[in-house]
């Protein structure tokens, strides 16, 4: 791991000129999949009978996933739950709605019928989790809670999170599956309660996400996207040095969400790139990828963070497990 950070963090600094950024660019992309780009993911055909319903496919994975199943079932087939006040995307198909409004999941199982679910809603936001905990326990476990009442008979896959544990005292080669989670932000602990409440499920998968990097659908979600938007409106942006995550692209999410249902994985897994980067490095990409100043970007340590929410430490994913069911 630590060879792994060293090379993100070399890469980084060099400037953003002809051929060395064309290298730079191939070898962002490369730490942001788990799966080297030769390899295929072994993912079987989708059954015919499996209706799929997707919650939150406006948030930052839940778009990915929506729109990789969007190219392998017919619209009847597949169902999205966007935000209440979301209008976006504009599909016959996808439909604006509450996670806790249990009537009307209710009325969308006893009419769609899915075969199976893929629980993307929820909110991660860290500054926002802190200053509403009650509004957070409401969406990530009330939300967790009223699809386990209404989809508990059927498969359901939850898109967890990497803030799960604190990163405090880190294992050498990563956080694996049977370590015991920690959290220490509102939105750590909600997501961890909701993990509880998903495996009440009859059959149940949680995936547990790195950072997501790349295009959101609003185009203000993730890291990268609000980044730029800072940038874009000459605005100063401060990341952390030490805060590491295994980020992912958005793209490989969409694909692995796919292959674990096909293959119709149960249990916990966790789903990571192939390099540890701190929030700083990707502030650097941003910088070199739209040739921001580099003034708009200060880099800080966590301790000397104040007022903040609390702040996770390196929570770099060890996902081994899970590439060998999806490649094997």
């Amino acid at each position: 791991m630590g060879a792994e950070r060293q090379k993100s963090r070399i890469w980084l600094t060099f400037k953003s000129e002809d051929n060395e950024w064309k290298a730079q660019k191939a070898l962002l992309h490369r730490f942001m999949q788990l799966f080297p780009p030769e390899i295929d993911l072994i993912s079987p055909p989708v059954p015919d009978s499996w209706r799929v319903l997707v919650t939150g496919i406006t948030s930052i994975h839940g778009w990915p996933i929506f729109t990789q199943l969007q190219r392998l079932l017919p619209e009847h087939r597949l169902m999205g739950i966007r935000s209440p006040k979301m209008n976006i995307p504009d599909y016959e198909n996808a439909h604006s709605l509450c996670i806790t409004d249990k009537e009307n999941l209710g009325h969308i199982k006893s009419e769609f019928r899915p075969t199976h679910v893929i629980h993307c809603a929820g909110v991660c936001d860290l500054d926002v989790c802190e200053e509403r905990p009650a509004w957070a326990s409401m969406l990530n476990v009330g939300g967790a809670r009223v699809v386990v009442e209404v989809f508990g008979d059927i498969p359901v896959f939850f898109m967890s999170t990497d803030l799960v544990f604190s990163g405090e005292n880190p294992p050498h080669n990563g956080y694996a599956e049977e370590h015991i989670p920690d959290p220490i932000s509102m939105a750590g602990k909600t997501f961890r309660e909701a993990e509880k409440v998903i495996q009440k499920c009859r059959e149940w998968c949680i995936i547990r996400l790195g950072l997501p990097l790349g295009d959101s659908v609003t185009g203000d979600k993730g890291a990268v996207d609000w980044i730029e938007s800072r940038f874009k409106r000459n605005l100063p942006v401060t990341l952390f040095h030490d805060e590491f995550r295994s980020c992912i692209s958005c793209d490989e999410i969409g694909r692995m969400a796919v292959c674990a249902l096909t293959k119709e994985l149960r249990g916990i897994y966790h789903f990571g790139g192939a390099g540890a980067w701190s929030l700083h490095d990707i502030g650097r990409y941003v910088i070199e990828k739209g040739g921001y100043p580099d003034t708009l970007l200060t880099g800080i340590m966590r301790q000397e963070d104040i007022g903040g929410p609390p702040r996770i430490g390196d929570v770099t994913m060890k996902s081994s497990k899970i590439a060998g069911v999806l490649t094997g």
